[in-house]
């Protein structure tokens, strides 16, 4: 018989459902469960859920006050004193005093609390079985602060980063930090974040909001509300408010924000006030207070918008005043809900008034008070009068077959009120679920109502079950998930702790079961067949081999998984045991464990017949009971035939003694003793009454009336049955104890008579039933002195009881004698115990049990409780060595009853009185051999026991057999292929594997690697930016410190000449102001320089130690006016020059001469070695940059190196690992190939045998001929293993390595790139900076190279044997002029080559500078200078572009060097033919001396002028202006390598956070358990096969059970 499997390819299910789908659903499936075990034994303060409502008041009420709407109150001083104080209950107002930074870092804070919830989520999901608690209690506390205080701050706060206006200018700047311009730079980034963390962050809080409560109604509990949509939607309204005034912002918006206030509050007032979810009293008050004052404070908002100042004033203090009074309106009103209890039930059209109703009417039901109870009624009595169904169960009640109905319920505490609620509750469920049958909250609630209220818990699953059909939405489906898990762990206890009994819907569930069970042992067959048909191929294909092993794995998890679910609902299984042992004998071929499942189904079987301990009565109805073996009837409870036996099987005919026609329809009291019987119907209707469930489905002990009117002990089980007709019938079953020792019952009435009798009495007492039956007997005849001590009988301690009689016989297999007026003495115990029937005090005596001691001559005994539900505990009632005999008697009285059972034994003392009798047994002993010692079998102080006899052997033999017995139970652990089970042990101990744990290590070492490299790299290229630019700021004022010193020298120069009177002033009022004016510059100056200096001898900029050094070191030469000459270091040479500045800007104009020692020493000193050791410096702090761009380069190259050296070695791991996981699970299916052919075509009809019974229903021995094919595969594997067979050849098509390999590389290739990609932007941004350090340099120098120039031209001029930078003065001047023109060439030379990588600032700022007009700039900038002087200065030279100024101003230095050269030492030159009307000869000397005149009188040319007009206005604010724009776009280049880096490392680290723990922790999860499916396989070879090939068993050893699963 051929047959083919569909199971090889893919499900349709599977190919239908998209990635997106089963993504969605994984996803789904992780939350739903960390949601269950954060809900699991939640016990929330209801003080701090307070506590949290009343943050949120405030934090509502801020909505009323934001920074946006608080003005509209008109009332500035009251509202802005509210919004600051409301505003203590959010985030944003405490940042707002500190800085952005402040707030940036804040908002990253609250964005990492939000990433580390969900790694707490997804870690729980794959780790759910960890012993760590912790990560439960932080993902609960932080989920409760998310859903309530921490929700609307956070939030606020990332909304504070992108609320940006726009200001007068047009530019967009941020609400609340007015300086940071949004949407530029790194603000990019910012916004960006925030604006995926509102996303991600909302989705959180409305995916918790929905799914985090707890649905059923426990008042007690502050989560228990009846939805969590309510939140959800107060959430979603607090998020639009946010929105509002974050981007509505000025008073044309107010209109609008009011309207949506205004709908928002209205409809959060309906969610929380009016439809009132929450089930907590004070959790509901709080929430309705809050939005009520909600809703109060957004209606006067409105009149204070349009009415304030209108109609009234002041709305503010009517909003203060209605405060309390809202509040306690709020607390003092209760909602008593009548116009719910009216509701028409007839007429309902929407289900949503039948959930309102029913959440109602259980709230009554739960409060227990005298007004609820009243509500109750009255709802009762209405719902009489209008219920229009005929089944209406408050009409019925009061029909004879509804009385029964109340034994569902096993709440004894229950009422006749609550029960008629109940049994309503549920018709209306029931009713209106078939009137609208899509309405999914009806059914999860009536489930709801069926497992907390009814007891039912399978109909409540039922229902989930149903639902679950419906497409429900996320919040319902997760309380189908959480309350079918739920339901099911509470059947599985309840079934367990009954011993396995089912009710009608477990049944019915546990047939469902079974089809289920036989339907995927089916599949699992087909799929052996499949592998084994795949085996049996020339070329068999490992990865298809591997893939049909996965899904038989599944398959046969799926088979345990429902076995195991049935074993849970009961133990009473033997079909379903067997067709399992089948299974598992016969395709997973595990003989042990098959045998032994097939012998539990036979003694299971056979103890439903005979052990009857754990029988369950499984009567559905009156035809079952010819199937009971056992005693059984069937008593109806109907009026009609209340009580009688309705049904019965032979069995209890055969125990009473009566046929079965003498019993149908006959009371059930015609099996109980005189006494009981009266009493037997009020008691019936008692349990009926008080619904006492306590006797239901319990074994317990009665006494019984045979047909011959004796009395006999029995156990009986009651079980409550609903029958066809909705009546309730009591099943009954009956089984006799065993009885090994005469024993003799008497049942006594109030009067001590005797009422009923066992028919043991009639050879232990010489009583029988006519003579009790025709004369009244009492106790006293039999016990004479029974009276006199009853009291001492009642006590604990008991007393002495005489027994007589005439005759009696005592009887034993070896004994028997007879005696005549004996007298026994023995110990008696009574007691009273009270039964209620018919409401009515009833009297139940309880056990008496005796032992009696011949050796001692008395009687011990003990009272056992409750005789009618314990069973006789016969082990304290015999001893075996005794000769005994028994003798009981019960009592039972209405008023004062007593339950005696004596246990009678002969006195040993009295056989020695029989001398006369010969004793033939005398001196005749029984021997054995024990213990290697000859013992008295009758000598009982002799005997030993095995305990005690080990004791007293000797320690060294102790010793040796302990050591024995462990080397023994060491082989057998050991020896793994001794059984199949140890070989399971060892294969699937599901241990994490090694190769998994390393790694493991791995991924994390390398995971944490990556994390730790990407912070190192990302802060260090910020801190070496931020480092780099403040060097750049450095050079900057280092630069600016030279040409402000230079400044001094040359207003000093100014101030000397004036005095000298080389400047043509005409009148002393000019020369004043002239002074005034220099002097202001000298001053300014001297502040410049100071300030500079001291920013210079401050800044946190690391420096190198050659810098350093110098600046500690005395380097500068100073010579004072004496000629002496002083080192001093650059700080102190530059306060030097200071401080004599200070003291020439207080001197009068005539005392500044060269003859001034101060005066000399500044033009000297300022000229000389200072001015060298500033230009060193300048050019050190230029090195230093440009050291800095290369070596932090170089730094960014070793992170690079690093990273990639991790990266590759974790590459080459994990590759290693995957491999090493791919190697064995292929070594795994290889065993397979060592497998004989006819073992696997053995194997495979096996297989095929199974399926082919199962399918044709020969499930009883379902066994297949094998005893050929057994001895041909031990024949096949003798050969195989004598002969070298040539092993298969296979191939492998599983791609599952090579795609685990490429997207770990392509993974880690990722992660590399965001170091490369790091490298690749500093370092091109690096280099970019080190390209342009000559241009910077050349720009930041230009200033004071163009002002020293001037200096020493000048200097020059006054003296010509004055030494500049200690050289001749003439030669340093031309030199500088040469100089000055190289700067000149090279800044422009550099420039064109930077264009492209400069930033365009600095691009415009020199295009319009040098290229254009510049007259505009410098007149911003340039105090001094106007636009329209700008425009015809120097012949509108400079209004031409800077490039043709400078050009100018070349010419006019050398034009000016030429004159001077004609000049020097030659007084008879034609000064005016020289000078060509460029200047007016002036005798500044007031002497002959024309040289040195002519000389003075070249500060006077119009080239002169010009040119120090042009220094002092033109080149300072070109160069400054230069610089600062050069700076600026440095800078946006910066923060945009910045904003970039950022936004990788953002990403970088959320793609790390994805595949660690979307990717990877799956990833890993999947290779353990392929691991274990791969190596679980080979237990689908048989035991003995394995046995028999050497190479499977070796590789078990080798790599299995030698290396501790390390596979």
């Amino acid at each position: 018989m051929e047959l083919k499997s569909n199971f090889g390819g893919k499900s349709s299910l599977d190919q239908d459902r998209s990635a997106i789908d089963k993504i969605q659903n994984e996803l789904k499936m992780i939350f739903f469960k960390v949601n269950q075990q954060l809900l699991k034994e939640e016990e929330q303060s209801i003080i701090l859920n307070l506590l949290a409502i009343i943050i949120q008041f405030f934090q509502a009420t801020y909505i009323i006050f934001n920074r946006q709407t608080w003005k509209v109150w008109q009332t500035f001083e009251v509202t802005e004193w509210l919004n600051k104080i409301f505003g203590y209950s959010m985030l944003v107002p405490y940042f707002q005093m500190l800085s952005f930074p402040a707030l940036v870092a804040m908002m990253y804070v609250c964005l990492g609390l939000v990433v580390f919830a969900f790694m707490l989520i997804f870690l729980l999901s794959y780790r759910l079985k960890s012993a760590f608690t912790w990560p439960i209690y932080i993902l609960r506390i932080l989920v409760q602060m998310f859903l309530s205080v921490f929700y609307m701050p956070i939030m606020d706060l990332f909304f504070s980063l992108i609320a940006c206006t726009t200001d007068e200018n047009g530019n967009t700047i941020n609400q609340i930090f007015i300086d940071i311009t949004c949407w530029q730079g790194v603000h990019i980034v910012h916004g960006i974040v925030s604006i995926l963390a509102i996303i991600i962050f909302y989705l959180f809080c409305i995916t918790f909001a929905l799914i985090y409560y707890e649905p059923r109604y426990l008042p007690k509990q502050p989560l228990s509300k009846k939805s969590g949509r309510n939140l959800a939607v107060f959430l979603t309204y607090e998020l639009v408010m946010i929105i509002c005034y974050t981007f509505m912002v000025g008073r044309y918006y107010d209109y609008l924000f009011i309207l949506i206030i205004l709908v928002g509050s209205f409809t959060i007032f309906w969610k929380m006030h009016i439809e009132n979810p929450h089930n907590n009293v004070y959790i509901a008050k709080m929430w309705s207070m809050l939005v009520s004052v909600n809703m109060w404070s957004v209606i006067l908002l409105c009149f204070a918008k349009f009415l304030e100042g209108q109609l009234f004033f002041g709305t503010i203090y009517a909003w203060l005043s209605g405060l309390p009074l809202m509040i306690v309106a709020v607390l003092k009103t209760e909602k008593l809900n009548y116009d719910l209890l009216l509701t028409n039930l007839n007429k309902v059209t929407d289900p949503q008034e039948v959930l309102n109703l029913t959440n109602h009417l259980i709230k009554l039901f739960y409060i227990q008070d005298s007004d609820s109870q009243l509500m109750i009624d009255g709802f009762l009595e209405i719902h009489r009068a209008t219920c229009a169904r005929e089944d209406c169960y408050l009409k019925q009640k009061k029909l004879p077959n509804q009385r029964l109905a109340k034994p569902f319920f096993k709440d004894q505490s229950l009422q006749e009120r609550d029960v008629d609620l109940l049994m309503v509750l549920g018709q209306i469920y029931f009713n209106q679920i078939k009137r609208f049958p899509n309405e999914i909250a009806l059914r999860l609630r009536y489930s709801l109502f069926l497992l907390d209220l009814m007891k039912q818990r399978q109909q409540a699953l039922n229902e989930l079950i149903q639902s679950e059909t419906l497409c429900p939405s996320l919040d319902n489906e997760f309380i189908i998930f959480r309350y079918k898990k739920v339901i099911e762990d509470e059947m599985n206890q309840a079934q367990n702790e009954n011993l396995g009994n089912l009710d009608v819907a477990t049944e019915l569930a546990f047939q469902n079961h079974m089809r289920s069970f036989q339907n995927k042992i089916e599949r699992a067959t087909l799929m052996h067949m499949d592998f084994w048909s795949q085996l049996q191929e020339d070329s068999p294909d490992l990865g298809k081999m591997n893939n049909i092993g996965a899904k038989i794995n599944l398959a046969i998890i799926q088979v345990e998984e429902l076995w195991n679910k049935m074993q849970m609902m009961t133990q009473n299984l033997p079909k379903a045991m067997r067709l399992y042992a089948k299974f598992i004998q016969e395709v997973l071929q595990d003989k042990d464990y098959g045998e032994e499942l097939l012998e539990k189904a036979r003694r299971l079987q056979q103890q439903n017949s005979k052990n009857k301990n754990k029988q369950m009565i499984s009567i559905l109805s009156g035809e079952d009971l010819s199937q009971e073996p056992n005693a059984t009837t069937l008593v109806s409870t109907a009026v009609e035939k209340f009580a009688q036996i309705i049904n019965l099987n032979l069995s209890c005919c055969n125990m009473f003694g009566y046929s079965k026609s003498e019993m149908i329809n006959r009371k059930i009291n015609i099996f109980m003793p005189n006494l009981y019987q009266k009493f037997h119907d009020s008691y019936v209707e008692h349990f009926l009454q008080t619904n006492d469930n306590k006797n239901i489905n319990k074994e317990r002990l009665i006494y019984i009336k045979l047909k011959s009117n004796y009395i006999a002990p029995c156990f009986l089980m009651l079980k409550i049955i609903q029958s066809l007709d909705d009546n309730l019938q009591l099943a009954a079953q009956f089984r006799l104890p065993k009885i090994f020792k005469p024993t003799c019952y008497i049942i006594l009435d109030s009067d001590e008579t005797i009422d009923s009798i066992s028919a043991s009495c009639i050879s232990m007492l010489n009583i029988d039933q006519k003579m009790i039956s025709h004369k009244k007997m009492s106790l006293i005849d039999i016990f004479p002195k029974f009276e006199e001590n009853k009291a001492q009988y009642l006590t604990k301690g008991g007393g002495l009881l005489q027994f007589s009689s005439y005759s009696t016989q005592f009887s034993n297999s070896n004994i028997t004698e007879e005696k005549e007026h004996e007298q026994i003495t023995f110990m008696c115990y009574m007691t009273e115990l009270e039964l209620l029937a018919n409401n009515h005090p009833l009297k139940s005596g309880s056990s008496l049990q005796f032992k009696f001691y011949p050796q001692r001559s008395m009687y011990s005994g003990e009272f056992v409780a409750d005789t009618n539900s314990q069973r006789v505990d016969q082990t304290i009632l015999w001893d075996q060595n005794d000769q005994s005999s028994m003798i009981s008697s019960n009592q039972i009285d209405v008023l004062n009853t007593g339950n005696l059972r004596s246990q009678v034994k002969t006195d040993k003392s009295e056989e020695q009185n029989l001398n006369s009798k010969i004793n033939y047994g005398e001196g005749i002993k029984i021997l054995r051999l024990f213990e290697n010692r000859i013992q008295d079998i009758d000598d009982k102080d002799d005997m030993m026991s095995d305990d005690e006899e080990l004791g007293k052997n000797s320690v060294f033999q102790n010793n040796i057999e302990q050591a024995i017995d462990n080397d023994q139970q060491r082989n057998d652990q050991n020896n793994i292929f001794r059984s199949r089970k140890n070989l399971f042990q060892i294969i699937n101990s599901n241990q994490t594997p090694k190769v998994i744990t390393k790694l493991g290590w791995t991924a994390n070492i390398l995971a944490l690697i990556l994390i730790v490299l990407s912070f190192v790299d990302f802060f260090m290229i910020y801190e070496q930016y931020d480092d780099i630019y403040n060097t750049i700021i450095l050079v900057k004022n280092q630069n600016q410190r030279n040409a402000e010193l230079q400044t001094i020298t040359t207003t000093v120069q100014n101030l000397l000449m004036l005095n000298l009177d080389v400047w043509q002033l005409k009148t002393d009022n000019d020369k004043a102001t002239y002074e005034t004016t220099q002097k202001i510059k000298l001053n300014n100056s001297i502040t410049n320089v100071d300030n500079l200096n001291k920013e210079l001898m401050l800044s946190s900029v690391t420096l190198s130690d050659s810098i350093l050094s110098m600046m500690r070191t005395d380097i500068v030469i100073m010579k004072s006016s004496d000629g002496n000459e002083q080192l001093y270091d650059l700080s102190e040479a530059i306060q030097q020059i200071i401080s004599k500045s200070l003291i020439i800007r207080d001197k009068s104009i005539t005392n500044i001469n060269m003859q001034d020692i101060d005066v000399n020493f500044v033009l000297y000193n300022s000229l000389n070695s200072l001015i060298y050791q500033l230009r060193l410096f300048s050019t050190l702090y230029a090195n230093e940059l440009r050291v800095k761009t290369q070596n932090n380069g170089q730094t960014f190259l070793i992170i690079l190196g690093v990273s990639t050296a991790a990266i590759g070695l974790g590459l080459i791991i994990m590759i290693i690992a995957m491999i090493s996981v791919s190697k064995n699970q292929e070594e795994v299916l290889a065993m397979f190939l060592d497998l004989p052919e006819k073992t696997v075509k053995y194997l495979y009809n096996k297989s095929e045998n199974f399926i082919s019974n199962l399918q044709m229903g020969e499930d009883d021995e379902m066994m297949s001929e094998i005893d050929d094919i057994e001895k041909e595969e031990q024949e096949e594997l003798n050969k195989t293993l004598k002969t070298k067979r040539k092993k298969k050849k296979f191939k492998n098509t599983n791609k599952d390595q090579r795609n685990f390999i490429f997207g770990i590389f392509f993974v880690l290739l990722i992660t590399q790139g965001y170091f490369v990609l790091n490298y690749i932007l500093s370092h091109t941004f690096l280099s970019n900076l080190d390209q342009m350090i000559p241009e910077i340099n050349a720009t930041a120098r230009a200033e004071s190279f163009y002002r020293f120039v001037d200096i020493g031209e000048r200097a020059l001029f006054l003296d010509r044997n004055q030494t500049i930078m200690n050289q001749d003065a003439y030669t340093m001047v031309k030199n500088n002029l040469n100089a000055l023109y190289v700067l000149d060439s090279s800044m422009h030379q550099e420039h064109s080559l930077n264009v492209e990588i400069t930033n365009q600032i600095y691009l415009d700022a020199f295009k319009e500078i040098f290229m254009s007009q510049p007259c505009t700039i410098l007149a911003t900038i340039m105090f001094e200078v106007n636009e329209q002087e700008c425009q015809t200065f120097a012949d509108g030279a400079i209004y031409q572009g800077m490039a043709v100024g400078v050009a100018r101003y070349f010419e006019n230095l050398r034009y000016i060097m030429t004159i001077y050269d004609q000049f020097w030492n030659n007084s008879k030159v034609n000064f005016t033919q020289l000078t060509r009307g460029f200047a007016t000869f002036k005798n500044i000397t007031k002497n002959s001396d024309n040289t040195t005149n002519y000389v003075l009188n070249l500060n006077n040319f119009n080239h002169t002028k010009e040119a120090r007009q042009m220094q002092d206005n033109y080149h300072r604010g070109t160069f400054r202006y230069l610089i600062k724009k050069m700076i600026e776009g440095i800078y946006q280049d910066m923060e945009s390598s910045k904003t970039q880096l950022l936004a990788f490392f953002i990403v970088f680290d959320v793609l790390l956070f994805v595949i660690y723990f979307i990717l990877w922790l799956p990833l890993v999860v999947k290779m353990t358990k392929d691991i274990w499916r791969t190596r679980s396989m080979i237990m689908m070879i048989p035991l003995r096969v394995i046995q028999n090939i050497r190479s499977i068993k070796a590789y078990i050893k080798d790599n299995i059970q030698v290396n501790e699963i390390d596979v």
